[in-house]
């Protein structure tokens, strides 16, 4: 239950990295990138959390 509770908390954390990103006036692919970075680097902690890594 911690794992998930821990996931969930990482998945709104990047969820707000990215909105606040995707505000900032980037050019366009680089806005697009930092989000998907954003949200790799959460799955990759999600996973090391778990035990898959």
């Amino acid at each position: 239950m911690s794992i998930l509770i821990f996931a969930v908390i990482v998945l709104i954390v990047a969820a707000l990295i990215a909105w606040a990103v995707q505000k900032l006036p980037l050019p366009a692919p680089f806005g697009t990138i930092i989000q998907a970075l954003i949200l790799i680097i959460a799955a990759i902690v999600i996973a090391q959390r778990a035990g898959l890594f």
